[in-house]
């Protein structure tokens, strides 16, 4: 989706007053309307005769490939980027019982289980990212996941006795990968890993490269607000990308100038419950088994989807303070931070990334 003046926006898609992502669960109420949404954004563009677009329901989600250049070169190299993300959500999905990942949490509790090579190397980044933010983000907290359910259909609302047993379960210094054997353990039956705030992220990095083996240099891929760029739009237009505004579906708050880079927004307008008027989201801290406080959304700007994905996740959970002084100390990131009071923060090299709009 674009804003009026041809900014590439998330694609957010509004349920009963709240904004969401695309849900599998939830495609067949929601598909007409986010069909609506595409091609609006879609017309009006300038440069839309040189650039091929491409929309397909990947991860959970609405992807959104543009390139530029050749349209015969382009087609192939979209279809290339996107069984990129089919094959890494068969290896990372948390929810489809034939992924890989599935069957390590399968046999949680049990003999160490040989995996996929490259799924036990991302678990193994992703340990590095626990470790890095003090647990802020933590891989292994599926069993909190599963309970309160924000993925998988209609959330529900789980008792704290619920979520004293499952966060028993989450602790990311638990996990044992052994990547020169290929085997990975997880100690204690009901364990889970949940790799959603990394593998969208891996997913663009993976699709960025099969476009590059296609010789694209100027391409966008949005997965579901999630997004990565390969160069420019044109040569000395950068990619605009809108931040969307948490207090107000379909406007934004910035715009990011970003050319070879990632970047992800976690808000907490995404997936939502509201219980006794109290708003619940899915960006879950994995120290205390509920919602993270103190912020509505992060963006993070990175030269990786890896990064900036995990980063996204961690920082909002760190909230305000320490989740800004964690963007100051990584090499090469940037971040918007958005808090209860609408107040934006950016960080120190922020400013030459983001056009605030308020």
């Amino acid at each position: 989706m674009k804003a009026a003046d041809g900014t590439s926006l998330p694609f957010p898609i509004s349920v009963n007053g709240e904004t969401m992502s695309a849900n599998p669960y939830r495609l067949t109420r929601l598909l007409s309307a986010a069909w609506v949404l595409f091609l609006l954004g879609a017309c009006g563009c300038q440069d839309s005769a040189r650039l091929h677009k491409t929309s397909r329901l990947l991860m959970g989600t609405l992807v959104e490939i543009t390139v530029a250049g050749k349209t015969h070169n382009a087609v192939k190299a979209a279809a290339a980027a996107a069984r990129e993300i089919t094959r890494v959500e068969n290896l990372t999905s948390f929810h489809k019982e034939s992924s890989a990942l599935s069957a390590i949490n399968a046999k949680s509790g049990s003999e160490r289980i040989r995996s996929d090579p490259e799924l036990l190397a991302l678990i193994e980044k992703s340990l590095r990212f626990a470790a890095d933010s003090g647990g802020a983000f933590d891989p292994t907290i599926g069993p909190v996941s599963r309970i309160w359910n924000f993925s998988a259909g209609e959330p529900r609302f789980p008792k704290s006795d619920e979520i004293a047993e499952a966060l028993d379960k989450v602790g990311w210094r638990r996990v044992e990968p052994d990547i020169a054997a290929g085997t990975i353990s997880l100690p204690e039956k009901g364990m889970a890993l949940d790799l959603g705030a990394i593998a969208k992220g891996y997913a663009l990095d993976k699709a960025r490269a099969a476009l590059r083996q296609f010789g694209v240099t100027s391409a966008l891929i949005n997965a579901g607000g999630d997004i990565i760029a390969l160069g420019e739009k044109a040569p000395n237009q950068p990619w605009r990308v809108g931040v969307q505004d948490p207090n107000k579906p379909n406007s934004i708050v910035a715009v990011a100038i970003v050319r070879d880079k990632a970047i992800v927004t976690s808000g907490d307008y995404e997936r939502v419950l509201i219980r006794n008027d109290k708003r619940y989201h899915h960006i879950l801290d994995p120290r205390n088994g509920y919602p993270a406080q103190g912020l509505r959304s992060v963006t993070i700007v990175a030269p990786d989807g890896v990064t900036a994905d995990a980063l996204a996740t961690a920082v909002f959970v760190l909230g305000p303070d320490e989740g800004m002084k964690k963007i100051e100390s990584t090499a090469g990131v940037e971040g918007l931070l958005i808090d209860h009071n609408g107040k934006a923060g950016l960080s120190p090299g922020a400013g030459s990334l983001f056009e605030l709009r308020r």
